[in-house]
């Protein structure tokens, strides 16, 4: 219920869109629902819909609608929009699925919900990849032992018992499934897994209830091929290190392959200024503003200053100021302009070693610059594994106190 957004589906044009016979098969397993409520479905050829009445009904979910349905419609209005119709006909044709010469996207979506929603929910799921998220990095001991796709295996049936020993010790529940997705210069795996169970007050019409449920958490792994690392995506501390070493183990038959070294800094912010953001010569980028800095001292290592603004740099400039050379610069934000994108896309790098932003296109081009800039250390090579692996990479959040620093524009953040 929390997933389904009900305005996409109280649009009737919309569903329109949608062959009438394969309409009608994916709201017949709901049938009793909506007739409670006033909908009758057609039967027989050539069904005659009332979209009207049915936008009406599923513009106003409640606790009774059935979930089969509110997953079918989130999945669906997701992936079927023009962008994906290339990928959505690829998994017809591998799944021997017939395609009408008129078939919307939404329409072709809705086929494939009905005839194989696994790979309809597989497919969402690696879509779902390339939304930011932080990930942490862990190069090669070995940098010349570089794997290409090819080499690496697709099926993964002893790492997924030996992952699901874990979950279920760690009482996530039983199951746990990894789905491998190439893209250019990357191999993503996804995690599926269960988290700890939740119990939840909730209502049954005018009865109150409670509802226990397992979430299910898609954890991504991903090794880059060009640099030779392993980038990990996870909510513990815990599941990184059995990513680590699992995948390490099973994919690439060494559990001690990746290691733990420095990969980031901010020091180019400190020793060139706005020049470190300067970014013409990679290709795909227009511009690139500091948005968010905080910074602490040695002699102050428990208080911490944000400076936070749409472009830091201009406000620091306007009164005279830089960022202090002597500071321990803790995170940066930056928006950066991509000329294919309509809007400024969100970074942020936390030395020494986590990162977050979007995968696919737009990381290469923004990987590219964090390497010129120097904001990669050159010798990213696995030398520095004696520091803690995890533990420096985790470092709390400032507190969230605030005062006013007095800079138009610039919001100073000490907790």
């Amino acid at each position: 219920m929390i997933r389904f957004n009900p305005k996409s589906f109280a649009q009737p044009d919309l569903l329109k869109s949608i062959q009438p016979d394969n309409l009608v098969r994916l709201l017949e397993p709901s049938r009793l629902f909506l007739e409670e409520r006033g909908l009758v479905l057609p039967a027989g050829p050539d069904p005659v819909i009332d979209y009207l009445q049915l936008s009406g009904i599923l513009a106003q979910p409640d606790e009774f609608m059935p979930p089969q349905l509110i997953e079918g419609l989130h999945v669906i209005s997701q992936l079927g929009t023009d962008a994906n119709f290339d990928q959505l006909s690829e998994i017809a044709q591998r799944n021997f699925i017939e395609i009408g010469a008129e078939a919307t996207a939404i329409d072709l979506a809705a086929s494939l919900w009905l005839e194989a929603p696994e790979m309809l929910v597989i497919k969402e799921r690696e879509i779902g990849a390339h939304r930011r998220r932080k990930f942490e990095s862990f190069c090669a001991r070995d940098p010349a032992d570089l794997r290409r796709p090819e080499h690496l295996p697709r099926e993964f049936a002893a790492l997924e018992e030996d992952l699901e020993g874990w979950f279920l010790a760690k009482k996530r529940g039983i199951g746990c499934r990894v789905l491998r997705s190439d893209s250019p210069g990357e191999v993503r795996f996804l995690v599926q897994h269960g988290q700890l169970c939740k119990r939840e007050p909730s209502r049954k019409g005018r009865e109150s209830t409670c509802t226990f449920f397992r979430p299910e958490k898609t954890d991504i792994v991903i090794y880059d091929c060009v640099y030779n690392e392993l980038k990990i995506s996870a909510s513990t501390i815990g599941e990184v290190r059995l990513y680590l070493e699992k995948f390490g183990q099973h994919v690439f038959g060494d559990r001690d392959r990746f290691v733990y070294a420095r990969k980031y800094t901010l020091n180019p912010l400190k020793r060139l200024g706005r020049a470190a953001l300067r970014c013409r010569d990679v290709g795909g980028m227009e511009w690139v503003k500091l948005t968010e800095l905080n910074q602490t001292w040695e002699d102050s290592a428990d208080s911490f200053d944000r400076l936070k603004s749409p472009d830091v740099f201009q406000c620091l400039e306007r009164r005279g100021k830089q960022i202090d050379p002597d500071a321990d610069l803790i995170h940066a934000r930056f928006a950066i302009k991509l000329s294919w994108a309509t809007s400024p896309r969100p970074a942020l790098v936390r030395p020494p070693n986590i990162a977050e932003y979007g995968r696919g296109e737009e990381a290469a081009v923004i990987e590219q610059w964090f390497r010129l800039r120097e904001f990669i250390h050159e010798d990213w090579d696995g030398e520095d594994e004696d520091a803690h692996p995890f533990m420096a990479g985790h470092r709390d959040h400032p507190g969230e106190g605030r005062h006013s620093s007095g800079l138009e524009g610039l919001l100073w953040t000490r907790p």
